[in-house]
């Protein structure tokens, strides 16, 4: 089977690179290549969850818009990573939003059709979702690590 151009970027990949090859050309078949720019917004909070993203290139922030307008970041994605799970949660909205901090290039997968694809492959099903649950794993620690007041004395701690 001759590989795709998508299908070998997703075997360079660390979210996709352990899986067969016929995973990764299923995958690749319903993915797609995309540059963002500086300060471009991949995800909105809010907006519907359609896509899953695996990052090439470049750097994105996950962040979350607080009282009076203010930007928390919570994390920020390098390449090797990947951003998003709400489109295989019900309700299939951002939770987030996600920034590309610098010129970045994405592979874009198609939630809805991953989500058909994972039924139907359990074993691609099975990866997906073990890896998003160390990306999710990864947001938790980083949010909990930035909401600690590691300056504060031990005493003052809560």
């Amino acid at each position: 089977m001759k590989e795709t151009f998508l299908a070998q970027l997703l075997s360079a990949h660390p979210f996709t690179r352990e899986l067969a090859d016929e995973d990764r050309e299923a995958l690749a078949a319903i993915s797609a290549q995309r540059s963002y720019t500086t300060d471009e917004l991949l995800i909105r909070e809010g907006a519907p969850a359609s896509a899953f993203f695996l990052i090439v290139s470049g750097r994105a922030v996950i962040e979350v818009v607080g009282p009076g307008g203010a930007v928390q970041r919570l994390q920020t994605i390098e390449a090797g990573s990947a951003v998003g799970w709400s489109w295989l949660v019900p309700p299939y909205r951002w939770e987030f939003d996600g920034r590309a901090v610098e010129p970045t290039t994405a592979i874009v997968v198609d939630g809805a059709a991953l989500r058909e694809l994972a039924h139907n492959r359990c074993c691609l099903g099975l990866h997906v979702v073990e890896r998003l649950l160390i990306a999710v794993a990864d947001r938790l620690k980083a949010s909990r690590l930035q909401n600690l007041d590691v300056y504060a004395p031990p005493d003052a701690r809560p």
